[in-house]
């Protein structure tokens, strides 16, 4: 009888011993969940460095039978020099306005847009945690305002200027047309980042906090490129005349793969132990700088018989149909001359919100 007291004694006091440690059992499997995945979006936005050096154009190379130069383009460097000058002659109303502001500058800019992203947090202790992130920013490189605007500048002084020129003498109605044709870049970045975490408090359910780090920004999608095309083509009496054209593409090359580092704060709260939103703002501070190359390839229509111009000043401009007299332009072709390297750093500022999971 007595034995059989204390066995009920001692199967109330498991039972009681089991009931108080099952809440310490939950708190310490909740505490226990160091992880957090967490899927974001928001807003991204960049500055874009303005620094750099331009390089020196390649001056046209002499022409050896008249007082002249070959050049690759008319629209840029020495070839918009030599133009000029003629022109301050013959027509000293009409100048050709040259590329060389748009192409020895930072031409492009990063746009802002969409972000979303990815982010995997391990916790340490009571305030700390390390995170790994990967976000994609909607943020194409586009041509700047100043950019578009001397592009076109040079487009319609190209038909104005040659229209004064050979108006001037050989034809009162030469057919000259200059075309732009702008095509802006597509994609963004890829920032894949890592950054330490510190909680400004230690407890409750809203909790700020400051993060600081670092990662790689990398370039996708397709770059702006502008091409332009100048012709002027006229006769001379009953024979063909003149027809050269003048073809110069102005390209933007971001660098692919650029340093960045990360720092930035935010809140998050926590909606129950297995789930919780954050918002946080972060500045990525590196890369983003912009080189510009050209490419130009003159080209003229031969004819038989063959017409030659050279215009009286020294030096003169030679226009020629001719197998035997190249005309100026008709320097060899340039491709991927850099005539701009950047330097720099954008700040990039990134504004997300999301939900974690904690398990």
């Amino acid at each position: 009888m007595f034995m059989a007291r204390r066995q009920r004694m001692a199967a109330v006091a498991v039972i009681a011993a089991c009931a108080l440690a099952a809440p310490r059992a939950r708190a310490q499997s909740a505490s226990e969940r160091k992880w957090e995945v967490e899927g974001h979006g928001g807003f991204a936005a960049s500055t874009t460095p303005d620094g750099g050096t331009a390089a020196p154009l390649p001056l046209g190379a002499p022409y050896t039978l008249f007082q002249s130069r070959y050049e690759p383009s008319w629209l840029f460097g020495d070839g918009a020099a030599l133009l000029n000058s003629v022109n301050t002659v013959l027509s000293p109303r009409t100048k050709i306005t040259p590329l060389d502001a748009v192409i020895g500058s930072a031409a492009a800019s990063r746009g802002s847009g969409a972000a979303a992203g990815v982010r995997v947090t391990r916790r340490f202790g009571s305030r700390y945690s390390a995170e790994f992130n990967v976000d994609y920013a909607r943020t194409p490189v586009q041509f700047t305002r100043n950019a578009l605007d001397g592009i076109e500048a040079s487009r319609s002084s190209f038909i104005t200027a040659f229209r004064g020129l050979f108006g001037s003498g050989p034809s009162r109605n030469p057919n000259v047309t200059a075309n732009a044709t702008i095509t802006e870049g597509t994609g963004g970045e890829l920032l894949t980042t890592g950054v330490f975490g510190f909680d400004l408090v230690k407890g409750g359910k809203l909790i700020p906090f400051v993060v600081g780090g670092g990662g790689i920004a990398h370039s996708t999608g397709s770059w702006p490129v502008a091409a332009l095309v100048g012709n002027y083509a006229f006769p001379i009496g009953s024979l063909p005349g003149i027809d050269e054209t003048d073809r110069v593409t102005i390209r933007v090359a971001p660098r692919e793969n650029a340093p960045v580092g990360v720092f930035g704060a935010g809140v998050r709260y926590a909606a129950s132990r297995r789930w919780g939103i954050r918002g946080d703002v972060r500045f990525l501070a590196g890369g983003g700088t912009n080189d510009v190359t050209i490419d130009a390839s003159p080209s003229s229509v031969i004819s038989e018989p063959g017409v030659i111009l050279v215009t009286p000043p020294n030096p003169s401009a030679v226009f020629s149909s001719s197998r035997f007299f190249a005309p100026s332009l008709s320097a060899p072709a340039i491709s991927g001359l850099r005539t701009f390297t950047a330097s720099g750093f954008a700040i990039r500022t990134n504004i997300a919100a999301g939900v974690y999971v904690r398990f």
